[in-house]
């Protein structure tokens, strides 16, 4: 598998230029990121005469630094939000388990102390 880097910048009419970093001479564009894509993966395909399994495109995609740095920082946010929603899963599947076992509710008791419904605290209790 060959392994390329696409490079896409915005011109000033709002079209994604794209080329391959190793072959500038593959280049192409599209009104949509997702066009780009699907024109540079064309473009290659018939320059590296390839089937389109066969490349690996690595994107690198240009933004000016501020929006870099909010990109990123959305990202991080979203990890935190991951990792805090997984958390929160946990730590209601032990109450669940913890009303059930310990307390020794029902599971409509459990669902109604939980805010949930007696299916989901069931699906928890199974887990």
């Amino acid at each position: 598998m060959r392994k390329l880097t696409a490079v896409f910048e915005r011109d000033d009419d709002g079209y994604w230029l794209v080329e391959l970093e190793e072959e500038p001479r593959v280049h192409s564009y599209g009104r949509t990121l997702a066009k780009a894509r699907e024109h540079i993966l064309d473009a290659s395909t018939l320059w590296f005469e390839v089937a389109p399994e066969e490349l690996n495109l690595v994107e690198d995609i240009r933004l000016p630094a501020p929006v870099k740095a909010s990109l990123e920082l959305a990202r991080q946010e979203r990890e935190h939000a991951q990792m805090a929603q997984e958390a929160a899963a946990g730590a209601t599947r032990d109450a669940a388990r913890a009303l059930v076992k310990d307390g020794r509710l029902s599971v409509r008791d459990a669902a109604d102390v939980l805010g949930l419904s007696h299916q989901r605290v069931q699906q928890l209790l199974a887990s």
